[in-house]
């Protein structure tokens, strides 16, 4: 029994042992978990892309599409629209590193699409960072928006906010986010999928 299996409840260990598994599906369970360890060592930074890629690499031709693909997949599935630039820079690379592996890669579309991923990335940023020091301004220069006061059992309290707290409690900052994070975000599930379109 391998170690993944044992780890199992007893009823689970049950069904699987009726389950007829192939060799090719037991090498493709282990290259997953393998592929796993991979990316996990990549997000602490114990792994370059380079490194990923080489990883990759050297694994069996006959597996190596398939992970290919399911590498970048689970490394497109790890973007989101708060993630730093140095960290979509470093994952983009290694989705494009890993797009060039393949027999028939897309490389100039695939990077063409991780530029306009980027640029909405950046925008959505942006435009946040700039209405929070929009606001900021207004909340540092009436001192009155930094009070609160809250209904307790001993009746109403007065609570100082940090400028921080204020701007993110203000109707403002609320309405500007539902919206802006609705747009964007729709902007940047389409783009996310045909990045995925471009993989399959």
């Amino acid at each position: 029994m391998e170690k993944w299996e044992e780890k199992l409840p007893p009823r689970a260990r049950e069904r699987l042992a009726k389950i007829t598994i192939t060799p090719e599906d037991r090498e493709r369970i282990k290259n997953l978990e393998k592929l796993k360890t991979y990316l996990a060592d990549f997000y602490r930074e114990k792994l370059s892309p380079d490194d990923l890629v080489n990883k990759l690499r050297e694994l069996k031709s006959k597996e190596r599409d398939f992970l290919i693909k399911e590498a970048q997949l689970r490394l497109i599935n790890s973007l989101n629209l708060q993630i730093s630039s140095p960290d979509f820079k470093k994952r983009g690379k290694c989705i494009l590193m890993l797009e060039r592996l393949k027999p028939k890669g897309k490389d100039l579309l695939m990077k063409t699409e991780l530029n306009s991923l980027g640029v909405i990335i950046k925008r959505y940023l942006e435009e946040r960072e700039r209405v929070y020091q929009q606001i900021k301004k207004e909340v540092e220069s009436n001192p009155e928006l930094r009070i609160r006061q809250v209904k307790t059992e001993e009746g109403d309290v007065i609570i100082h906010l940090s400028v921080d707290e204020a701007v993110r409690n203000t109707s403002q900052w609320k309405d500007f986010i539902y919206q802006h994070e609705s747009l964007c975000q729709s902007e940047f599930a389409k783009s996310i999928e045909k990045l995925k379109k471009i993989i399959s």
